[in-house]
């Protein structure tokens, strides 16, 4: 994607990586996808299975509009994400930079359950594409007030030099642009500019946790289909413990594939 880093709401409230299974598949004439998982981290924290925290979570996606070439199309996805949380929940990030120091940080609290949904809406036309994301999380907790977390993004790219990335009907998520001209062939490669704008609030009830917006500018180029550059600015504004602060970033990532 055209960002180096995952939004900071889909950081803190969607974990990335856990051991468990997933089954997927197709529906309505390849115009639908669905999946659900089972997991338990016990292999990654060393405890035992009866004592790490399940996971279960479903995803489904529809195309409502394709057009006849595929060139243009509408994404809808709806996601949720149950956790009984035997071993505490703790939601914190950093303003989309992997090295940064944590931004929003909930703290480590006890809690019955809670349960995460999302809303993802795409539209895709030929190199230009928008993508949003709304993220929720329910927590039961009564000795802090049952608190709500969420936040969402908004983001944009256009890839200047003509290339359209593929959409993926079993997963329901865009690949990565396919090269019409590598640099290895005498061409100028693939470039694209991303803009983003994302939020997040991880203060409710007994918990400040932090309020923290991100704008983003992304400015990527793919030499050749194994290796990249990309480079992204970050303008952030963080509201924590009763005061309010900004800061900027930016990062440069080089990217070699070696499959």
């Amino acid at each position: 994607l055209p960002f180096s880093e995952r939004t900071s709401v889909s950081d803190a409230l969607m974990p990335s990586r856990n051991v468990g299974v997933v089954v997927n598949g197709m529906a309505l004439g390849r115009r639908m996808s669905w999946a659900a998982g089972a997991f338990n981290d016990w292999l990654d924290t060393g405890d035992s299975f009866s004592d790490g925290a399940n996971q279960f979570v479903g995803r489904v996606t529809g195309l409502p509009f394709i057009s006849e070439d595929e060139g243009s199309l509408v994404h809808l996805g709806f996601g949720m994400r149950y956790t009984d949380a035997r071993e505490g929940l703790q939601f914190l990030t950093e303003p989309e930079f992997n090295k940064s120091p944590v931004f929003v940080d909930t703290g480590r609290f006890e809690a019955n359950n809670a349960l995460t949904y999302d809303l993802e809406l795409s539209l895709r036309k030929g190199p230009f594409w928008f993508g949003s994301e709304f993220v929720r999380t329910n927590v039961d907790a009564p000795a802090r007030g049952n608190p709500t977390f969420g936040g969402y993004h908004l983001s944009a790219s256009w890839i200047l030099t003509g290339e359209m990335r593929p959409y993926n009907r079993k997963s329901g998520l865009l690949g990565r642009i396919p090269i019409a001209k590598p640099t290895s062939s005498g061409g100028w490669g693939a470039w694209e500019l991303g803009v983003r704008w994302s939020e997040i609030d991880l203060t409710d009830q007994a918990i400040d946790g932090g309020e923290m917006d991100v704008l983003s500018f992304a400015l990527g180029w793919w030499l050749t289909p194994k290796l990249s550059l990309n480079t992204n600015y970050r303008l952030i504004e963080l509201d924590r413990d009763g005061v309010t602060g900004r800061s900027q970033g930016f990062t440069v990532r080089a990217i070699m594939l070696l499959e």
